[in-house]
């Protein structure tokens, strides 16, 4: 039993980094740059980890290492959405009854008038245990995974961030405090938990401020 246990969990973690690798951008060597506080640029294959706050350039050989506080911004090209995505790293406080800031990457996903739409990703992984005859009862197990983005709104005049709720959609129409984006979300059929949808929802939302 112990061992069938240990395999198991060997074979969840070995799919896990596998897939991660492969779905999520973060982990992975791009061809980008990065852009320090102080001006300077540094480009090449970068790779970031967004759970450290650090991003490393590898300069012919030679990997040089930022954090969150030395540098202003990075991008480098996502082959798997063929595009080039940009992060900025911006003051966040976490905990918003304590209002303490600290640096981290966001990246930027679509910047209106009045408002900005940040984002950050996760891979959701869900365990699918099938019923089985065999010793321990278990059948096969199958692994499903999905990127999760964790959406933010920042007010481009104050700069403050905040993190939207996008877990129900009811809670998230009344932090917006806005009656005509329900309408809209439902005419056009928008998922706010999709970006290409919540880039939609927020660019009409940055055209109804004054």
């Amino acid at each position: 039993m112990k061992n069938a246990r240990i395999f198991l969990l060997w074979f969840f973690l070995s799919a896990y980094v596998g897939a991660s690798a492969q779905i999520l951008a973060e982990g992975s060597w791009h061809k980008g740059r990065v852009v320090d506080t102080d001006g300077n640029m540094y480009g090449g294959n970068i790779k970031y980890d967004t759970q450290r706050q650090t991003v490393m350039v590898d300069l012919e050989g030679s990997v040089k290492t930022f954090n969150a506080r030395n540098v202003k911004f990075f991008e480098f090209y996502d082959l798997r959405v063929r595009a080039t995505r940009r992060f900025y790293s911006l003051k966040y406080a976490k905990n918003q009854n304590i209002q303490y800031e600290s640096l981290q990457f966001f990246e930027l996903i679509s910047q209106g008038k009045k408002v900005t739409l940040l984002g950050t990703e996760y891979l959701e992984t869900r365990t699918n245990v099938q019923p089985g005859w065999g010793w321990y009862g278990m059948g096969p197990t199958t692994f499903s995974y999905r990127i999760v983005t964790e959406f933010y709104l920042m007010n481009n005049a104050s700069e403050k961030i905040v993190k939207l709720n996008t877990r129900k959609k009811k809670k998230f129409l009344q932090q917006m405090n806005e009656p005509r984006l329900e309408e809209f979300i439902k005419r056009n059929r928008l998922n706010i938990n999709q970006r290409a949808d919540m880039t939609r929802i927020i660019e009409y939302y940055d055209s109804l401020q004054q």
